[in-house]
């Protein structure tokens, strides 16, 4: 199984960012920085298909490799269409 590092976009309730592996905190930390920064080192060291999910504003997760530069995955993009304005 890979391990998939998460880091939520509001602190819990004791105030702290928390770096959870599946759905267990591993750490926790007084900024989202210093959480992010966690991830990407235990990503970075665990290699392979290791992944990183960061909580947006939004309530979406977005995937993130273990270099946190690039998604895992590329969302397929829709096939272009033309439009033409007919008089």
């Amino acid at each position: 199984m890979p391990h998939i590092y998460e880091v939520p976009y509001l602190p819990d309730a004791s105030g702290a960012w928390t770096l959870r592996t599946h759905g267990r905190v591993m750490e926790r930390f007084n900024s989202r920085v210093e959480a992010l920064r966690a991830a990407v080192d235990h990503a970075s060291a665990d290699g392979g298909d290791t992944a990183i999910a960061v909580e947006g504003a939004d309530g979406i997760w977005r995937p993130f490799g273990a270099d946190f530069k690039r998604p895992v995955t590329i969302p397929r993009l829709p096939t272009q269409r033309h439009l033409f304005a007919v008089r």
